[in-house]
């Protein structure tokens, strides 16, 4: 159990709902995904919006892609302190990720995150278990779109 476990009881006193994070979990999710995702040249999505803003050729852009520019939040969203633990597990769970048969990235099943965390030496609280689950239909969506984005390309 750890003092790991510890730390996360004492964050959240009294009756803790998944259901109270769950919006901005989801939201941080996604943008990780989005905009840290590596492109074909090797630089992430972020550091594509930030060179295309400071490029002296951003003075030219016309109103309507200055405006769309600037709608364009680069900041990431935060992330509630009590899904942390969450998603530094997600993020080494993802990093085993299995491929399947055709190239197309499977799920993180539960007999994987039972081996993390018993070779972790963690008792996960079983909101950290339903978010990993959660950041893991989005991790696979994303990379549903990011392969058929390539194959679209290759044609």
């Amino acid at each position: 159990m750890g003092s790991q476990s510890s730390i996360r009881r004492k964050r959240h006193r009294g009756k803790f709902y998944l259901s109270e994070i769950l919006d901005e979990c989801i939201e941080f999710c996604k943008w990780q995904f989005e905009f840290n995702s590596r492109k074909s040249d090797g630089a992430t999505q972020i550091e594509h919006l930030e060179t295309a803003i400071e490029s002296p050729f951003a003075a030219l852009m016309s109103e309507e892609q200055k405006a769309q520019a600037s709608s364009i939040d680069i900041k990431p969203p935060t992330l509630p302190a009590s899904a942390q633990f969450a998603w530094s597990y997600f993020l080494r769970l993802n990093q085993t990720r299995q491929v399947g048969g055709f190239g197309g990235f499977c799920a993180i099943s539960y007999q994987e995150m039972l081996a993390f965390f018993t070779l972790e030496g963690v008792e996960p609280e079983g909101y950290e278990l339903e978010l990993i689950r959660i950041w893991d239909r989005i991790a696979l969506e994303h990379f549903a779109k990011e392969q058929e984005k390539q194959t679209k390309a290759n044609k």
